[in-house]
């Protein structure tokens, strides 16, 4: 059953009771699905406007890929969103410049927490990015999280996530991943159970995506693929475009 509120978030949840008594529910719509369960729509307005998200993501362009559409709508709800990117390998000067045009386009505040390309990621002890997500969390005191998953196929996006997962004993926020985003046919374990509706922030987040110009364009890859991957999840949910997230932590009541 679709919502007539267009701005949403969160689909699957078991219990009616609790739902109903948080603020951010009172003009959704609650339908019983298959099994008995229950599923709903929060509102991305009051849910987040006012509060800061922080994306995190493991190189530039990995947020964009999988949440670039929900940060955008985030944006325009009101929230302060904040794109953590951990390494930009390679051409650093190239890279950070791509990350700031896409972070711009999206109306995100784009923060490099490795301030050099010398190091990946796997060259870091854990307790270094550990203490890295945890510098985030305690300067932008986020209401949600959304980061890598934990199946995901590179190593080092895993390293990220397990990382943020750390970073949650610091305070409570809502806590999401993100669907594996890959150009090749590589098998990554995903479960969505919640989906954003990015319909009306479709193009915002293709235009991110393409100012990564020298990990598509100019590497002949196309971009259209991720239009593709928004329209499957959107009719997921009934929707035309959507974006797929799993959830870690969330507070309903």
């Amino acid at each position: 059953m679709r919502s007539s509120c267009s701005n949403s978030i969160i689909r699957c949840i078991p219990s009616a009771a609790a739902v109903r008594s948080h603020p951010d529910c009172q003009r959704s719509t609650i339908s019983s699905t298959a099994g008995g369960a229950r599923s709903i729509r929060l509102l991305l307005e009051s849910r987040y406007a006012g509060k800061t998200v922080l994306a995190v993501g493991a190189h530039a362009d990995d947020v964009e890929l999988a949440a670039g559409g929900t940060l955008a709508k985030l944006k325009r709800a009101g929230a302060r969103v904040v794109m953590a990117v951990v390494s930009l390998p390679g051409n650093y000067e190239l890279r950070r410049r791509e990350a700031e045009r896409a972070a711009g386009i999206l109306g995100c505040e784009l923060r490099v927490l490795m301030p050099d390309g010398t190091r990946r990621i796997e060259d870091l002890k854990s307790y270094e990015l550990v203490a890295m997500i945890d510098r985030e969390v305690r300067e932008c005191a986020p209401a949600a999280m959304l980061t890598h998953g934990a199946t995901e196929f590179h190593r080092d996006h895993v390293l990220v996530h397990q990382a943020c997962v750390s970073s949650q004993r610091l305070a409570y926020f809502d806590f999401f991943t993100y669907q594996p985003i890959s150009c090749r046919a590589v098998p990554m374990a995903f479960h969505a159970r919640a989906y954003v509706d990015i319909t009306p922030t479709i193009d915002t987040k293709m235009r991110a995506i393409e100012a990564h110009a020298s990990q598509f364009k100019q590497r002949g890859i196309g971009v259209e693929l991720h239009r593709d991957i928004a329209r499957l999840n959107g009719r997921m949910v009934g929707v035309q475009y959507a974006e797929a997230l799993d959830v870690g932590r969330l507070l309903l009541a």
